[in-house]
């Protein structure tokens, strides 16, 4: 189980990092918290891509969607900066798990979010068992 400052949960599953966009911000001069779930959608993307599964554009049988979303704001993000975002997940169930995030500049951390993922029949919207690539991850 890897933890950043004892506050993300799970076992680590993938790492992303790029620099804030200027549009990301809003009128207070902060990145928007909206923004801060597309973060999140980036490294939950990027795991799932390179954990093997196809692209969820409609081109797969089964695939994941997210059911409830959280984030904890600890400092506001400004631009210019580089974001590192670490994904974990945790707690599987018949058809999901948790994934908790952390988002850090340099090695403070900004942000903490969870997100409860839902693993799915895309043909008929319905939840389906976890597989078992995933179970083992979150073991």
């Amino acid at each position: 189980m890897d933890k950043l400052d004892g506050h993300v949960e799970g076992n680590f599953l993938h790492q992303v990092q790029f620099p804030v966009r200027w549009g990301d911000m809003d009128a207070l001069g902060h990145v928007n918290n909206i923004v801060y779930f597309q973060y999140f959608e980036i490294a939950r993307l990027q795991w799932y891509e390179l954990a093997g599964f196809s692209p969820l554009a409609g081109s797969s049988a089964e695939g994941m969607v997210i059911v409830d979303n959280h984030a904890q704001y600890i400092k506001p993000v400004v631009y210019p900066a580089t974001v590192c975002i670490k994904m974990y997940g945790h707690s599987p169930g018949r058809s999901s798990f948790v994934s908790t995030y952390s988002l850090t500049i340099g090695e403070e951390l900004y942000t903490m979010g969870s997100s409860r993922v839902v693993w799915v029949n895309t043909a008929i919207g319905k939840s389906v068992p976890l597989p078992d690539a995933i179970r083992v991850m979150l073991k």
